[in-house]
């Protein structure tokens, strides 16, 4: 009888002690309250782009933008706006800095305004991701590595 309680013990330990399965983020924001899918089905990525950003809520303090990535942005810095980014879909590599960054969906990065960037998703594949930017995005804030100065924004 001992022996089956310790065996049920090292069975509840071992269940108890694995990672729980984790499923996709339910989205409650904005137009993605009614899926990710239909979002993406109605905003795609053109044959031949490499990114695409469409804004989906905005707040007084933030927008959340759902941005695709096939292949690579080019490196960039915000001067206005400290990013969060969630990986939902694909993987693929966010170099922040000097810094290589592999992410997989879940995985959330903060990118702090004037840090230079870019992700790269993985060979043959769309990476999705939600981008959030505070304060709210209104107009461009991208800034290309080779400048220097705010005023070479674009």
């Amino acid at each position: 009888m001992r022996s089956a309680w310790m065996i049920a013990a090292v069975v509840v330990a071992a269940l108890g002690c694995q990672r729980p399965a984790v499923g996709p983020p339910r989205l409650v924001v904005g137009a993605l309250r009614h899926g990710l899918d239909p979002f993406l089905e109605a905003h795609r990525l053109a044959d031949g782009a490499e990114i695409r950003a469409d804004l989906v809520e905005r707040t007084s303090g933030a927008s959340v933008h759902v941005v695709q990535v096939r292949g690579s942005e080019r490196p960039h810095r915000h001067v206005e706006h400290d990013v969060v980014v969630q990986m939902l879909r694909g993987e693929g590599v966010l170099t922040l800095g000097a810094t290589r960054v592999p992410m997989q969906p879940g995985d959330v990065v903060v990118i702090p305004r004037g840090a230079l960037h870019y992700f790269a998703s993985a060979p043959g594949t769309t990476a999705v991701a939600l981008a959030t930017f505070a304060p709210p995005l209104d107009a461009p804030d991208y800034v290309p590595a080779d400048v220097d100065s705010p005023g070479g924004r674009r």
